[in-house]
This record gives C-alpha cells, structure tokens and sequence, in this order.
C-alpha cells in the first residue's frame, strides 16, 4: 500500500494573550472572531463563554469534500490539552469542550456540519489515514490531506507529552455502552452494575473513557488509574485487521502511540462529561 506523506505546518508558535496563529495554519482560515462567526448554532449556544477565546473557522478542500471545522484555543495558554470533535450534532461535546478550554487551556478542532453527525455522507471519525487509497469500509474516499491537517493542528497546540484527546456524545444504553464487551473493545467498570444500570451521572453506562493500544493485553496500570478516578474505562484493541480508520485507531496504527483518551458521555449530559474532564485532567497534566 503505497503511503502520502504530507507535512503542511511547521511547529506553532503563539505568543499568550496573542490569537496570532502561523501563515500556513492561517492561510487555512476564512473567517475569525466571534461576531462573524455567531450565526453558528455551536457558537450562538456558548457565546458568552468563547468571550476571550480565539475563535476561527478555517476550510481545506479534499476530493468532493470542502471542510470546514472550528478552531478554537485559549490565547493565555494555547499549549496544553488540545480536543478534537468530530461530530457535528454532539452539542454537549462542544459545550463541554469550550469549559476545558477556558478552565485548562489549549484548545479544540470541531467538525463543521450543519449540524449533522456526517460530513455530506462521510463519518469524519471514519476519515483518517495516510494512504492514497480508501482503507476502511466507512471511508467513502482516500483522506491523506484531512488526516494531515488534523494530526498537524492537533499537534501543533498539544503540550509536550500531552496525549490525543477527543469528546464525543453517544445515546442512552445505545451501541456504545460500558456494559457491553466485544473482541476488539473490552469493558471494566468502576462501579458495580447494579449501580451503572441506575443510570446516575459518572456510573452510568454511557459515561466511559475510551483508551486505545495494539496489545490483546489491557494495560492495566492505566485502566486500575481511571477506575480508581471513578470513570469507567473501554480499552479498544487496534491492528490493520480492525483498523476502522477512526482517531483512535489512527493514533495507534499511523502515530504509533498508545497515549489516546476519548471521553463519552450521553447527549445533554454536560455536567456529567465536564466532570470527567476534570477527573482526566487530574491525570494527564
């Protein structure tokens, strides 16, 4: 399988309390600050809290598809946590990221949508890979420039040793719940089950934090530290042939690390998921 490579940033450097961003990241940009940008449910809904907060909308362009994402940062400390978002109709997801960023610094990349869970029939958590051909089934076309610009953004804001972080929201006791185990995604809960099937706050079972690695054998150090934080935690097994081309897997298969965290919490529940942000945070600082 022949492989792009493609390095489009050169490492950022912003200056606090400055929104000044690198030419190549900027050249990307086609409307900045919040007044231009306040038609945007996502924005209209935080507006009060993204005063003070660079704010800017930027596009790239791939095959059939025109992205468009937010991005947005704390320009008092722009290195730090750094989020990806990469579905539009999780609106608890974008609250709870707009809280991190203002509480911890860094920042937050969030796909555009119209407010849709697809990108014009594209999953953007389905979208990442090097390779100049389609890799997964719900990759409807190849995505080295998507993927390449994300990871670049991501890394680009993402403190030293900091590691990949994403914020999604899923349904109540839908497909992704902490009491459902399978080959490739392993449940431990922090609580007992009587307890998650109550449906309460950080037991529930669709609160969870996602952990990925490439070894049949979860680590259990890391798994034992989150419980102990009281979040449950899924530990998803990743190789070539489960590869789905989402941001975990990417992360392990194409970055070649382990250190990925995806908070999940069900749709309206942003006190719930705000709370695991600051029990992750605990940890990752």
């Amino acid at each position: 399988m022949k492989k792009i490579l493609i390095s489009f940033f050169l490492p950022i450097v912003i200056f606090a309390n400055s929104c000044t961003l690198p030419s190549d990241i900027k050249s990307l940009i086609v409307k900045s600050g919040l007044i231009s940008l306040k038609n945007y449910s996502d924005i209209k809904r935080n507006y009060r809290s993204l005063k003070g907060l660079c704010v800017d909308l930027i596009s790239f362009k791939e095959g059939r598809f025109n992205w468009k994402m937010l991005l947005i940062f704390n320009p008092k400390a722009p290195r730090g946590a750094f989020w990806f978002l990469p579905h539009d109709n999780e609106n608890s997801a974008f609250n709870s990221a707009v809280y991190a960023t203002r509480k911890y610094g860094g920042g937050f990349l969030s796909v555009v949508a119209g407010g849709n869970r697809y990108f014009k029939g594209q999953d953007p958590n389905r979208n990442f890979s090097d390779s100049s051909v389609r890799v997964c089934s719900g990759q409807l076309a190849p995505s080295p420039i998507y993927t390449s610009i994300v990871f670049s953004i991501i890394n680009n804001f993402r403190g030293v040793n900091m590691p990949y972080l994403a914020l999604h929201n899923n349904t109540n006791r839908g497909g992704i719940t902490i009491l459902k185990s399978s080959k490739y995604a392993k449940s431990f809960l922090a609580y007992s089950v009587a307890e998650v099937k109550k449906g309460i706050g950080l037991a529930d079972e669709d609160s969870l934090v996602y952990i990925a690695g490439s070894s049949f054998n979860p680590p259990i150090q890391k798994i034992s530290t989150l419980i102990h934080l009281g979040l449950n935690v899924k530990y998803e097994i990743v190789n070539r042939n489960s590869n789905d081309c989402s941001m975990s897997n990417y992360v392990v298969i194409g970055r070649g690390s382990n250190n990925y965290y995806n908070i999940e919490a069900q749709h309206g529940k942003s006190v719930t998921q705000k709370r695991m942000i600051d029990l992750l945070m605990r940890l990752i600082r």
